[in-house]
């Protein structure tokens, strides 16, 4: 006998009206939230996103025989399921009606949406689009995990994915921090690619003008990642060439994007420095210890990679440096915040990849609404406190930072925290916010090896991946942990009553009849046995 599986997905194009037309046929509707519907017009699904209509091109029909599903219990996302299982039943239209694939559509989004819009549960072609329009009608949700989930599905080494959300410009949604953390993951191959080109375009044109060249190279690349990330890209570019091209190449590159406004200019200049000799600049440098390792322009000093140890030991042009408001010191070697002083106005500060212990000597930074502080050694966060205007703070790789303290209630304009690869355990009710926060849940490491087993046998499906946690087993934790306070059992127990019977300890989040009275006869044999 075989059991077929039937996963429908839809990619939909946005059209331009709005209007329905109804004729004599009953138009079934299914209200995913306020935002995302689904209708059954004419024999058609359709899913309109806050009243504008989506229309379906294709659907995705797969093929699984029941004698193989132990097969494909690796299967991570729809998108590996489609290049992995049988597809064959897909040339005939008539193996689904339009009502049974109206209901397909209308499950998958459904378990889509109250999944946090956790882009595996559907095919790439419409998850991304679909999230991406969400997220420009308003929907708070989706505009939270829009950017998480593009960089976790790029971390995930999926090739067919990855090349999708590249070659449809997905990456242009990511900062400058969050394309840094993936670029290296994305496609080994893509600088030594470029490098390649530049290198052959460099010994065309000799003596010539290199500008033309060097102008279509990386407006090419550019339209997939944004030139707000062409600093980063050069950084990596400029490693793979030789040497007597690397100043042309950073001085025709300046040339050609230096009046453009996304182009970050102080942060390419910053960083190719030792290329610029004797170049005219209308800038005032930055020095560390006499040698200079930045410029300052309209408020703002980006000190990345100066192998810089001391703060105290930053200075520039008399007055400049009172005047910074966005202050970028990450990957250096930094231990402790003393002489971060001497930049009181500044409300942008990166302190990423340093070697902080603790946050002694920031306090004054009384004007400071974004901190990143990603990847150091910090344990004590009491340095913090008193930052009442803090808007945004990344404490991720952190692993001493085991609980989330109560004084961050106090922040009362703080929208975004950022807590992962820590080592959380802890939090309190009130501070419970900051935990679901950035889907900073993923990281949670209070639960036991017991814990995943238990939930993963019960529930048929597992509680992480790549080592990142799936939000219902968090949950799960949480409800059964107060559940075992409650009515006074164990897992212990929960694994015994599951040989004994092939019945339900748990259902719809508390314990079955079968299982209290388990549990009773249990406590009664334990008196029986002390009498």
């Amino acid at each position: 006998m075989i059991i077929y599986q039937i996963i429908l997905f839809s990619i939909f194009s946005l059209v331009t009206y709005s209007t329905v037309i109804r004729t004599q046929n009953t138009i079934k509707e299914f209200k995913i939230n306020q935002y995302l519907k689904l209708k059954l017009e004419n024999g058609r699904t359709n899913i309109y996103v806050k009243n504008r209509m989506f229309r379906q091109c294709m659907y995705l029909l797969l093929n699984i025989p029941v004698t193989q599903i132990e097969d494909y219990e690796e299967i991570d996302s729809i998108d590996e399921a489609a290049e992995k299982l049988d597809r064959s039943m897909e040339r005939d239209h008539n193996i689904v009606s339009p009502e049974e694939e109206f209901m397909g559509h209308s499950s998958n989004l459904q378990v889509w949406a109250e999944s946090g819009y956790d882009t595996r549960i559907l095919h790439r072609n419409i998850a991304f689009p679909l999230l991406k329009r969400l997220t420009e009608v308003g929907d708070p949700v989706a505009k939270q995990v829009f950017k998480e989930e593009i960089a976790l599905r790029l971390s995930s080494g999926h090739p067919t994915v990855i090349n999708y959300l590249i070659q449809n410009g997905y990456l242009k949604y990511l900062n400058v921090e969050e394309f840094e953390s993936i670029l290296d993951i994305i496609n080994p191959n893509l600088v030594e690619e470029v490098s390649n080109r530049i290198k052959n375009s460099i010994d065309f044109v000799q003596n010539g003008d290199l500008n033309p060249q060097i102008n279509y190279i990386i407006k090419d690349i550019l339209k997939n990642f944004g030139l707000e990330h062409i600093a980063l890209i050069m950084s990596k570019i400029i490693d793979h060439i030789p040497q007597a091209s690397k100043s042309p190449l950073v001085r025709a590159t300046y040339k050609l994007f230096k009046n453009q406004k996304r182009f970050p200019l102080i942060q390419f200049v910053n960083q190719n420095l030792h290329h610029f000799k004797d170049f005219d600049f209308e800038f005032d440098f930055i020095r560390y210890k006499e040698i200079i390792v930045g410029i300052f322009k309209d408020e703002k000093m980006y000190l990345r990679n100066q192998n810089i140890t001391n703060i105290t030991d930053i200075g520039g042009s008399k007055g400049k440096l009172d005047k910074v408001k966005e202050l970028d010191l990450s990957h250096n070697h930094i231990t402790n915040l003393e002489g971060i002083d001497k930049f009181p106005n500044v409300k942008l500060l990166k302190l990423n990849n340093n070697r902080i212990t603790d946050l002694e000597g920031i306090t004054n930074l009384k004007k400071l609404e974004g901190l990143y502080l990603r990847n150091n050694l910090i344990t004590n966060l009491s340095g913090i406190r008193n930052l009442m205007n803090l808007k945004s703070l990344d404490l991720s790789g952190n692993p001493n930072i085991i609980e989330i303290p109560e004084f961050f209630n106090e922040f009362s304009f703080l929208t975004k925290l950022r807590l992962w690869n820590c080592n959380i355990k802890n939090f309190s009710e009130s501070t419970s916010k900051f935990f679901w926060m950035d889907q900073n849940y993923r990281y949670y490491t209070g639960y036991s090896q017991r814990d995943k087993d238990i939930y993963e046998r019960t529930h048929g499906k597992p509680a992480s991946q790549n080592n990142a946690l799936y939000k219902h087993f968090v949950q799960w934790v949480f409800k059964m942990r107060r559940l075992m306070l409650e009515k006074g059992f164990t897992l212990t127990d929960i694994e015994n009553f599951n040989r004994e019977t092939p019945q339900r300890a748990i259902w719809s989040g508390t314990t079955t009849l079968l299982f209290r009275k388990w549990l009773f006869n249990k406590h009664q044999k334990k008196i029986t046995d002390f009498l």
